[in-house]
Order: structure tokens, then sequence, then C-alpha cells
């Protein structure tokens, strides 16, 4: 939903900004997010899914960017909250419960992106997890050993953004920390990826 979104930022920007906060509000606490849901329940899938949670900081940043709104980063919204994934569990179709914790968007992209952070393999690239935009990747992943150049690039575009729009919101710590942190990962990227 959120890659569909992005065709809208300059044609109906409201409808844009709508479905971005919707988004965040199917984010569980540790910063995965539901794969697909089924409104008005919210029953739906969490995954392991190592590309599903970037969408949101890099679909909020084209917004900002499209628009000039930068106050979007200012919604506060709910998280979801279930028993993580076993290991040996790629899914799991629930009804998650929505937690009494709010966090604005800017929080909920910066989970998302420390999410993935905590989640690189031994080649400093990001884990495959259950699969990443190419969803027929599936079992690269499996066992959590695969690694992602896709989510790779993917990651260090939206660290960098992040980067950018947090020091532009005098969140210097993280600025510099995601300037690093893209830095290190251009460098894994560049030594593997080729």
């Amino acid at each position: 939903q959120l890659q569909d979104v992005m065709a809208l930022v300059h044609s109906a920007p409201a409808l844009a900004r709508e479905q971005i906060v919707r988004a965040a509000a199917r984010q569980f606490v540790a910063g995965d997010v539901q794969h697909w849901w089924h409104p008005p329940t919210g029953r739906g899938v969490r995954t392991k899914f190592s590309d599903d949670y970037l969408w949101l900081p890099f679909v909020a940043d084209q917004y900002i960017v499209a628009t000039g709104d930068a106050t979007i980063f200012d919604e506060r919204v709910s998280y979801l909250e279930s028993r993580p994934l076993a290991d040996d569990e790629a899914e799991r179709y629930e009804l998650p419960s929505v937690t009494h914790e709010r966090g604005t968007l800017y929080e909920h992209c910066n989970r998302a992106i420390d999410r993935a952070l905590g989640r690189m393999g031994p080649h400093g690239l990001p884990l495959m997890g259950a699969g990443d935009w190419n969803d027929g990747m599936n079992m690269v992943g499996d066992a959590g050993r695969g690694e992602s150049v896709w989510v790779g690039w993917f990651l260090h575009v939206n660290l960098e953004r992040m980067a950018e729009l947090a020091a532009a919101r005098g969140d210097s710590g993280r600025a510099e920390r995601y300037c690093a942190e893209a830095a290190r990962l251009r460098a894994a990227l560049e030594q593997h990826a080729w």
C-alpha cells in the first residue's frame, strides 16, 4: 500500500498523508509491520520480510519532499503488539492488540530503520528474512542466514534521507549515527555486492 500511495503525493497529497499514517498504525512495537491486514478489525499477517517496514520512512520522506509538509512527522500513532515470530515461523495470520503506547510518525520511521540495523548478516548486509522486495526470494533467508543486497541499498537510501530529516529536526545524535551507519553499509555493499 505504501508503494502505491507514492503516486498520489502530487495529485492527492491529503490522501497520501492519510495512508501513510494508517500504515504507521500497523507497525509492531518491535519495528516490523504487518505485511497486509483486513480493515476494520486489523487482522493480518506478521512476517519476517525485510523490506516491509522500510517503506514507511521511504514514503514519508517522498511525501515531505513532494509537499514540503514535514508536520506529518508530528502525527501521533499507536503501535501493535503480539507474540514475536518463532525462529521456525516465517509468518502468522493473527489479530494483534493495539498498545496504549503512541509515537510520532518520526519515531515510527526511526523504529523501522533501527529494526533493520539490528538485523545484519556476517557481511554487514541486511538479513533477507522471509524475503525482500522480490517475494520469490523467500528461501534465501531461510534459517536467518541469507543477506539482501537490494534491502542494503534501500536501507542506505533511508539512512541518508532520515539523517537529513533528523538534522533538520535538531536530532543531531540520530543524524550522526545514521550518517555513520550509511557510510558503513555503503562500504559493505561495495565490497560484497559487485
